[in-house]
């Protein structure tokens, strides 16, 4: 097999590829860049506040669908939310710890953690909840709305966490 040249416009010159522009060049604080213990442990708390927001807003919304406020929803949109609550617990678990993998990846060069089983821990999350959803639809179309319902749990409870970070800065710089 002959060997293939690279396309070129006809007449001009081959010119050497630069590796990166002047200011593109790394800054040598960032090859020693360590993150910051506090920082982390301000992170870790965020996300248990945040987990545990996830956990109460759902316990919180499956109990108004059982009891009936002038309009019942049954207890099959009830189980719908505790079980969408549940995934999406688990969802956000499951996300929060591979983007920390995906960060250790790329912050340490010695890590342990493979791109590929990120993307695949990603998909089987999406696919999981597929097959509940399939699985619940094929009984209840009421508990099917549960479930989508206690899957936005997660949106709610960091609404909660913002509304409580904005307040901790107000009161921080007061």
């Amino acid at each position: 097999m002959s060997e293939q040249k690279p396309l070129q416009p006809q007449g001009e010159p081959a010119e050497p590829i630069s590796p990166a522009p002047e200011d593109w060049q790394e800054s040598p604080d960032l090859a020693s860049a360590e993150p910051n213990p506090a920082e982390m442990a301000q992170y870790d708390t965020m996300l248990a506040r945040v987990e545990r927001g996830i956990l109460i807003a759902g316990a919180v919304c499956t109990l108004g669908a059982l009891v009936p406020l002038g309009w019942p929803l049954g207890w099959k949109m009830a189980a719908g939310l505790a079980l969408g609550t549940v995934m999406a617990w688990l969802n956000f678990r499951w996300l929060a710890q591979g983007v920390n993998a995906i960060g250790e990846r790329i912050v340490y060069a010695g890590s342990r953690e493979r791109g590929r089983g990120a993307v695949v821990r990603g998909i089987g999350r999406i696919f999981l909840i597929a097959i509940v959803a399939y699985g619940i639809f094929s009984c209840s179309v009421r508990g099917l709305v549960g479930f989508l319902a206690g899957l936005a749990m997660p949106v709610l409870a960091l609404m909660c966490e913002a509304a409580y970070e904005l307040f901790a800065a107000r009161r921080r710089s007061s």
